[in-house]
């Protein structure tokens, strides 16, 4: 169930990126929400970077759950365009330490970022931690904690692709 997303959106080249985030801590289905939000934060136009075909896949899912939004999911995929076969074919680092996972590509290409020490540091943390939001009985500051980790998290993997596609052009010149 998709329940969060985050877009860091660079309007041209060498611009700081504006960041836009979802996450809903709510019971209810958020995928109506979810999908409207972010194609009001895409916009209608230019490169959506991804880092595999997982946001694709989720995509897919979304538009055979909410068939209304088909036609605009479907522009949205034909936008998407995936870092991952570039840097798997044309990068190699020995702090990749054989992985081209973005946890292990990020801070080889970009020294001092890293997931470490973070309060969600992969997908299967954040999904167990959304769960413990949403079902659990946590107080308040402990809710508070779980929402920044996520969105931390969620912040920290489309940053990424920015910084890491800095690094990459930084290479070219």
């Amino acid at each position: 169930l998709p329940f969060q997303w985050s877009v860091h959106l660079q309007r041209e080249p060498g611009a700081e990126p504006q960041h836009f985030e979802f996450l809903t801590t709510e019971t209810t289905d958020p995928r109506r929400e979810f999908i409207t939000s972010l194609c009001s934060a895409l916009g209608k136009s230019g490169s959506i970077v991804v880092y595999s075909a997982f946001e694709s896949q989720r995509l897919s899912e979304l538009a055979a759950w909410l068939p209304e939004f088909a036609g605009r999911i479907k522009k949205i995929q034909r936008r998407l365009w995936d870092l991952l076969p570039v840097v798997r074919n044309h990068v190699y680092h020995p702090k990749f330490a054989g992985s081209f996972s973005i946890k292990n590509v990020l801070p080889a290409l970009v020294p001092g970022m890293t997931y470490d020490g973070m309060g969600v540091a992969d997908g299967t943390d954040a999904g167990m931690a959304w769960e413990s939001l949403v079902r659990g009985t946590p107080d308040a500051a402990e809710r508070d904690r779980i929402k920044k980790a996520l969105l931390d998290y969620c912040g920290q993997d489309t940053l990424a692709l920015v910084k890491v596609m800095e690094a990459l052009k930084g290479w070219r010149t």
